[in-house]
């Protein structure tokens, strides 16, 4: 397919979304509907349709104020202009027998427009959020707020993280240059590589394959790259979840602890059990009826708790829009309920360390300073706020001690 025809290709996925559909589950039902598109046409077409999803609000905001709805036409018309000149796009999309109907001259003149309009927009609109989120992310980002959301719509880079259970890092980079993935150290992070080349390769690749490496973002790396995470520790991964931060504890300590997952959603554990398998790690899956027997036992809590996940909007654009005020209403008496609980099971002396993938404060600093109000038997060690400026995705953490 022809650049033009996978961008025609994605309307009908675009309109399907529109109409209710999850962006995944309209891709696979296309892609299942359209088996003549190739494997680089299915990478070609999630790719814009993720762009364009990042990028959502600013791309039909000049054709919404004259009036016209959202759709994926609209959609797909203003990210090509984006990519090429009006001369080159008009005669793309005439010579292109599958895109729905060449656009009109009004349409034409929006597109020429559309800096224009964008350059007098909010800048929810220009920066492509939810406009009730401006306050809590310019207080999160202070300074970087401009530069910050603008790299949040672009796309996210690959890291993966070195499994020294299995794999050490010169024996990784030559396997992957062997098989076409382009890698690069990053200074400062002695377990974290960046893929530069070659990323639709690495779900293929023996280093990932056979768990040498796992795919991980830099800045979700980092939450449990602590000096609590140690060997010998009892650690309790109380959201375990897919296990991705459970499994880089495991590596972390050499597998030399007592490394717990819980998830109250146990079904969340499934992909952890295989997941640990392939990564050679030892971790014990705790049900809700086991939790009893940790009470004031473990050295590390670690609480990655459920969020609005406004840091990995990189990677979950629908989440982006998804995300409404009654939600993160409910996430936040979620977050701190989870805290309460999970506290119980910190021995004194030992620390909770609570993470959320978010760029809000009442995710996080409020969440963490309304459990300190409540719990005086806990302290404030560290707390770190991590962006695309200052390592990957948008990232909270704290590290609460108990103290009696």
């Amino acid at each position: 397919m022809r650049p033009i025809s996978r961008a025609a290709a994605s309307i009908e996925v675009i309109d399907h979304y529109l109409a209710g559909s999850p962006i995944e589950a309209a891709l696979k039902n296309w892609f299942r509907d359209n088996r003549f598109a190739g494997s680089n046409d299915r990478y070609s077409i999630r790719n814009i349709i993720y762009d364009v999803l990042r990028k959502r609000k600013s791309l039909i905001f000049p054709f919404q104020i004259t009036g016209r709805k959202e759709n994926g036409r609209l959609l797909i018309l203003s990210y090509l202009a984006d990519h090429y000149e009006q001369i080159e796009l008009i005669k793309g999309i005439n010579q292109n027998k599958y895109f729905q109907e060449p656009p009109s001259s009004d349409e034409l003149s929006i597109l020429e427009q559309k800096n224009m309009i964008l350059s007098e927009a909010s800048n929810s609109i220009a920066l492509d959020y939810p406009s009730f989120l401006t306050e809590g992310l310019t207080q999160f980002l202070g300074k970087n707020f401009e530069i910050v959301m603008g790299k949040m719509r672009e796309r996210a880079p690959l890291y993966l993280r070195l499994n020294k259970l299995k794999g050490r890092m010169n024996e990784i980079e030559d396997l992957m240059a062997k098989e076409g993935i382009l890698c690069s150290r990053l200074s400062g992070y002695s377990d974290a590589i960046q893929v530069d080349a070659g990323r639709r390769l690495v779900k293929s690749s023996k280093c990932y394959t056979s768990g040498m490496v796992e795919i991980q973002d830099l800045s979700s790396q980092v939450m449990s790259d602590l000096p609590e995470i140690i060997e010998g520790a009892r650690i309790l991964d109380y959201c375990a979840g897919g296990g991705g931060k459970t499994l880089a504890m495991a590596s972390k300590i050499n597998n030399k602890g007592d490394l717990l997952a819980f998830d109250i959603n146990q079904k969340r554990l499934v992909d952890l059990r295989r997941r640990a398998i392939r990564a050679g790690a030892r971790v014990r899956l705790l049900q809700l009826s086991d939790l009893k027997d940790y009470i004031s036992s473990c050295d590390v809590v670690f609480v990655d708790a459920p969020c609005s996940g406004s840091g990995i909007w990189r990677r979950d654009p629908e989440a982006k829009w998804n995300l409404t005020t009654n939600r993160l209403e409910e996430l936040v008496v979620t977050q701190l309920e989870i805290l309460e609980e999970a506290c119980k099971y910190v021995r004194v002396g030992g620390v909770i360390i609570y993470v959320v993938c978010s760029m809000l404060p009442e995710e996080g600093d409020v969440r963490v300073d309304k459990f300190l109000s409540k719990k005086s038997n806990f302290e404030n060690l560290n707390r770190s706020l991590l962006h695309p400026l200052v390592a990957g995705d948008g990232f909270f953490r704290a590290v609460l001690k108990r103290l009696k």
